[in-house]
């Protein structure tokens, strides 16, 4: 299966984008991770760049704030839904942080969603011979996780090199084992052009399909934060030039109806973009 569009679509969106010099929001949703907590000015600047979720940093512990309850009332009365989002390379080896925390979210009754950014593979037994428990481990937390969200929908962050065999488990890649235990992926294809080997399209292709054959969500994120290697990040390229590569990943997997649109990394980076 090969579902990446290109053609005269995709000419037409990159001609109303520079004509415009605004996101290409007609064709999917945007989200937009925000590691900063219920802070001011997020709300403003998500309805002002065409954002229309917020994957709103909730760490454990987070409902004793009183910070939220407000700030997701603020964001639900503009149209926006938030994503309770959370996670640390500890808890790939920890079961517990997972159904606590989720419990915890469902508890609070307030978001529209979770959104797990776990990465395991900055544990430092990710490049040991104890690789394969901690992805065990993680895989479990997963489960819990799904067990306890009850209806909220489950997404899960995941790098775009888990389909790679090397990361094979029972003859299957990572990343679907990842999309069995949740209601879809942000699939972290970080590089700041849409087309060529090394790009968003190509990178993210194999996890669009597999989420597509299983009937799951697939959302693509995006990096705007300065990393250190310029293909990575749109921090040297700027604003309008990321949108003309992001016009045309979206007229590419438009089409598909599992694509949830583009997730963008994040806020505090993005907001001091220029074009």
């Amino acid at each position: 299966m090969h579902i990446i569009r290109a053609g005269f679509t995709i000419v037409i969106t990159l001609s109303m984008v520079i004509a415009t010099m605004v996101p290409a929001q007609a064709l999917g949703r945007r989200a937009l991770w925000v590691w900063d907590g219920p802070v001011d000015g997020v709300i403003t600047f998500a309805v002002d760049h065409g954002i229309t979720d917020l994957y709103l940093h909730s760490p454990p512990g987070f409902s004793g704030s009183p910070l939220y309850a407000p700030f997701i009332e603020s964001a639900h009365a503009v149209g926006l839904e938030v994503f309770a989002m959370a996670g640390d390379p500890l808890w790939a080896s920890n079961v517990s942080p997972w159904s606590e925390w989720v419990d915890e979210v469902v508890g609070f009754d307030a978001f529209d969603g979770l959104v797990f950014d776990v990465e395991p593979y900055l544990d430092p037994d990710w490049n040991t011979k104890r690789r394969n428990r901690l992805i065990r481990s993680y895989l479990a937390g997963l489960d819990e996780a799904a067990l306890h969200a009850g209806t909220l929908p489950v997404h899960t962050a995941v790098p775009f090199w888990w389909d790679d065999p090397a990361y094979r488990v029972k003859r299957k890649a990572l990343v679907e084992f990842v999309l069995e235990r949740s209601d879809g992926v942000v699939v972290m294809a970080y590089r700041d052009q849409a087309a060529g080997p090394d790009g968003i399209l190509s990178l993210s292709q194999n996890e669009a399909e597999l989420a597509a054959s299983m009937g799951k969500l697939f959302t693509i994120g995006i990096e705007t934060a300065p990393v250190g290697l310029d293909k990575v990040s749109f921090a040297e390229e700027g604003t309008l030039a990321m949108e003309i590569e992001l016009a045309v990943v979206e007229a590419a997997y438009s089409a598909v109806p599992q694509y949830a649109g583009i997730a963008i990394h994040h806020y505090s980076s993005y907001a001091s973009m220029e074009n």
